[in-house]
């Protein structure tokens, strides 16, 4: 067999293995021939099979090549054909695919109450497979799936551009980033905050810290987990290991909150403004930067240098710009442990870390700052009082001298 007979075969193979159109460059890229020898070789497949009076005919749609039925005899074997599945079947599948693991419920709400018999016909074409999951059925793709669509790959990547080309051609052009893009948010209590901060009210409250079975599934389906820092490793311990995005945050100070809120902008992209609001994160945004200037100013009036009992005391002494020194005043949180694990005593000026998950974080940040604030100016005063007595005394020793 000559190399031309055996390329031609392979380009005859090709067509027909793929069931639909097949590009030029597809071709060029199995055959390892030019695009010009790839005209070619399908130039004379359509002689072949036009000659020998074929039901079968090779038509060439302007660089893309089809190996079909014969328009007369199309409607003839349609009862042997395959059954072709819907448009509408074909978008839920393409969401199933793209998403898997997904819930029905998750389905139905991206796609309506038609996704119902949508799904109930994919089961039965074993296209895909239900497993019960709580109230619901989380749905997979199967072999047969792969083998329907022609992916050689199970990998995630092949499967997601091949949805996104099949939800294209089934008219999904418009909608097409909010079916690409589902992204579950789960936060845990102290972060709701700043959630209402970005105005995003989608999102479902978890405990990943010390979890119980809801908590777990909630977990298992979270794409975003919003949680303190210091606490990811954890998760890897969980039955099963939390496989999404963490994004780690802090409540310490304002510039804290800040970070907090750009980081969720930053992980959501362009896709922000389907969770949130803009204008409410933005208008958070200069509010919280209001606040540092309004504290920064009322720190101006704190005449003693501090000196931080933690990791925690040094972040809201630097944002308040208060001086440090070693035999300062010391700023210790009202808890008793360092982040290294040092005992630490509450002594000198003491401000509350709010033990309780839940409450509004700017409130807290301002309850530590007025701590800090008040505390020290306390002690400017009563050091003043002090000198102004011992002023006094000294006078009145000269004067009965």
């Amino acid at each position: 067999m000559t190399e031309e007979n055996t390329a031609k075969q392979i380009i005859e193979a090709a067509l027909f293995a793929a069931g639909s159109t097949v590009t030029a460059e597809t071709l060029m890229k199995i055959s390892g021939l030019s695009k010009k020898e790839i005209a070619r070789i399908v130039a004379e497949l359509k002689e072949d099979y036009a000659a020998r009076g074929s039901g079968i005919e090779i038509a060439d749609l302007a660089g893309r090549f089809v190996m079909q039925i014969k328009p007369e005899f199309a409607e003839k074997v349609k009862d042997v054909a395959p059954k072709e599945l819907t448009s509408p079947q074909l978008k839920t599948l393409s969401i199933i695919a793209y998403h898997q693991p997904i819930t029905k419920a998750e389905v139905v709400e991206m796609r309506g109450g038609n996704a119902y018999e949508h799904v109930n016909e994919l089961h039965e074409r074993g296209l895909i497979d239900l497993k019960p999951h709580g109230r619901t059925k989380m749905m997979t793709t199967t072999k047969l799936f792969a083998e329907y669509f022609g992916i050689a790959s199970n990998d995630s990547a092949d499967v997601r551009n091949k949805m996104v080309e099949i939800y294209r051609a089934q008219g999904g052009q418009s909608d097409i980033s909010s079916f690409a893009v589902r992204k579950r948010l789960a936060v845990t209590e102290m972060y709701e905050s700043v959630m209402r901060m970005c105005g995003i009210t989608n999102y479902k409250v978890v405990n990943p810290y010390q979890p119980n079975e809801t908590d777990l599934q909630i977990l298992e389906e979270t794409d975003i987990l919003v949680m303190a820092k210091g606490y990811a490793e954890k998760l890897g311990e969980l039955n099963p290991p939390y496989g999404g995005a963490v994004l780690e945050m802090s409540s310490t100070t304002f510039g804290d909150l800040i970070d907090d809120i750009k980081l969720i902008e930053r992980e959501l992209g362009e896709d922000f403004t389907r969770f949130g609001k803009l204008s409410k994160k933005e208008e958070n945004l200069t509010d919280l930067k209001e606040l540092q200037e309004i504290y920064r100013n009322k720190a101006l009036m704190v005449k003693s240098r501090a000196s931080p009992a933690t990791e925690m005391s040094a972040k809201i002494l630097g944002e308040l710009g208060i001086g440090l020194a070693v035999d300062g005043i010391l700023v210790s949180p009202d808890y008793g442990t360092s982040g290294s694990g040092k005992k630490i005593k509450a002594e000198g000026v003491v401000f509350p870390t709010h033990k309780s998950q839940s409450g509004n974080l700017i409130k807290r940040v301002c309850e530590k700052y007025d701590a800090v604030i008040g505390g020290l100016r306390e002690i400017d005063k009563a050091e003043r009082a002090g000198k102004k007595e011992k002023k006094q005394d000294e006078t009145q020793k000269e004067e009965e001298s």
